[in-house]
């Protein structure tokens, strides 16, 4: 990443590399502040291989925090919003992280989670309280360790094999898991997104997603290899990010699913946006399934924009993109594999399986990490060798899929989450992929409810843009579902919980409410 941070300084020089609608800085100033980050951080006892915690909102400091560390040789750890005291504990403990890093808005929960650890401030206005405390630094501004005038660049002695980040997953049912993601895994993942999505320097993103986990910051990558310009937004209401859509004259849009739902909730936007957004070229989203209904949202308030839907993994960063081309022929597809990979599809004893054949997905290419930090363990669970490719590591998804004679891949669901009921294995994905169909309705999970008779229920946890007749609903699940597959239990609710880092569904938190609201049943209960 050294030299992708220096050689986006000499080609693109003065031009806008990074905004926040407070500051933006051009991509030979955001070398200079990262330089003077990594410096500091030399001067605080940082050396080759340390953690660093990034606990910060999104902002043009956060950028640089995350570049100094890279700068100094350090490895970047961020700490996740929305996790609660006990995992930020453990993610502080279990990376042993040498600092953090944090801001006024972020500060207090990381003091009180791990008060022993050296924290330096940054971003502070005028007015806010110093740092104080046994792990408290000073507050300052990004290099100030060094000073204003001219310093020592820090040695720059990390290679494309060495650990860049350490991603720890959102650990909502127990403790997370750090994701080992070196060098050269970033610059790949880049170079390939910026390939098959045409990124380049007219280029300006419009970056709503966090800076705390794979997808988001591929966009401060991508911008630094193609001299696109990022422009950070954090997404309150759906009307101030369409301004801030059309007033940046953004042409590249990363989202989510659950992105796409805040959008479009007729509860906080009332019509559609009648502002000029026809800058957008593309909208690529990632980590879940878009329903037909998110994508005519997408297709109707950008006209000119091309869809690529994708799907990844942190482990292996990305796996699958769909060509616009292939939506409305493929329906349902999460795409072929994205370039410079390969992806196979094996049954339980590690062989290939035939086209329309279920079986797990495996990933192998540059992408792949270089497993979980302090857990050999779930390592070898996870990334191991193959006959067919001796001397390599893959990762296991653990998704089970299809592929098509041309390759294109459909997800059925996760190894862990079927739901066996009556003597069969059913996948949650294909009764959300149905349930998803019925008007009005925004978003659904399956669960499994034990029952001692046939194993389990399904109980369907749903919201919906409106009130539905759950007879008609129910009616319309029979019609269309296999008997094993239909819902005994239809559950609404106002929202669905997300993850802390990325905004997936949480689907073990679904699960828990559901059981407590249920619990184990006679086969007879009905809702």
């Amino acid at each position: 990443m050294h030299a992708l941070v220096h050689e986006a300084a000499r080609r693109f020089g003065a031009k806008a590399a990074v905004g926040d609608g407070r500051t933006t800085v051009s991509f030979a100033e955001l070398r200079e502040l990262a330089l003077r980050e990594a410096a500091g951080f030399r001067a605080r006892g940082v050396r080759r291989g340390d953690r660093v915690g990034i606990c910060m909102a999104k902002s043009v400091e956060q950028a640089v925090a995350i570049l100094g560390t890279l700068l100094a040789d350090g490895i970047v750890v961020p700490i996740l919003p929305g996790l609660k005291r006990d995992n930020i504990e453990h993610i502080v403990r279990d990376s042993g992280m040498r600092l953090a890093v944090a801001d006024p808005s972020r500060s207090g929960e990381l003091r009180e989670a791990a008060p022993e650890l050296t924290t330096v401030l940054r971003g502070l206005g005028p007015g806010a309280d110093d740092a104080t405390g046994p792990g408290a630094a000073d507050a300052t501004e990004p290099g100030a360790d060094v000073g204003t005038g001219p310093f020592t660049e820090p040695p720059q002695q990390a290679i494309g094999a060495d650990l860049a980040a350490i991603i720890y997953s959102s650990g909502s049912t127990g403790r997370p898991k750090g994701i080992m993601v070196t060098h050269r895994n970033l610059c790949d993942g880049a170079r390939i997104v910026a390939d098959y999505l045409g990124t380049g320097p007219d280029d300006r993103i419009g970056c709503v997603l966090s800076l705390n986990f794979d997808y988001g910051l591929n966009q401060l990558w991508q911008t630094l290899l193609t001299g696109a310009t990022l422009c950070l937004h954090e997404l309150v209401f759906p009307a101030s990010l369409f301004r801030f859509l059309a007033e940046e004259r953004i042409t590249v849009l990363p989202v989510m699913p659950v992105i796409i739902t805040r959008m479009f909730d007729p509860r906080l936007l009332r019509r559609r946006p009648d502002l000029d957004l026809s800058a957008v070229r593309y909208v690529c989203t990632s980590g879940g399934a878009v329903s037909q209904h998110m994508i005519d949202e997408i297709a109707a308030t950008f006209p000119n924009a091309r869809l690529y839907l994708m799907y990844g993994l942190t482990e292996a960063f990305r796996s699958t993109y769909l060509e616009p081309e292939q939506l409305a022929a493929r329906p349902g597809s999460i795409g072929r594999a994205i370039p410079d990979v390969e992806l196979l599809v094996l049954d339980d004893d590690g062989r290939p399986v035939a086209p329309g054949e279920r079986g797990e997905l495996v990933h192998r290419g540059g992408c792949v990490a270089k497993g979980y930090w302090n857990a050999p363990e779930q390592t070898a669970e996870r990334f191991r060798t193959l006959p067919q490719h001796p001397g390599e590591t893959v990762v296991f998804s653990g998704d089970i899929v299809t592929a098509d004679e041309d390759g294109y891949l459909y997800f059925i669901g996760r190894r862990d989450a079927m739901i066996k009921t009556s003597g069969f294995r059913v996948s949650p994905t294909e009764v959300e992929e149905i349930a998803i169909r019925f008007p009005h309705i925004e978003q659904c999970v399956a669960v499994g409810v034990p029952n001692i008779e046939i194993g389990a229920d399904i109980a369907l946890v749903y919201t919906a843009l409106h009130p539905i007749d759950e007879t008609a609903f129910t009616t319309f699940l029979r019609d269309t579902l296999p008997r094993h597959m239909v819902p005994r239990h239809l559950l609404a609710q106002s929202t669905l919980p997300a993850t802390g880092n990325q905004g997936k569904i949480d689907r073990a938190s679904v699960a828990e409410s559901v059981l407590a609201r249920l619990g184990p049943r006679p086969s007879s209960w009905r809702v």
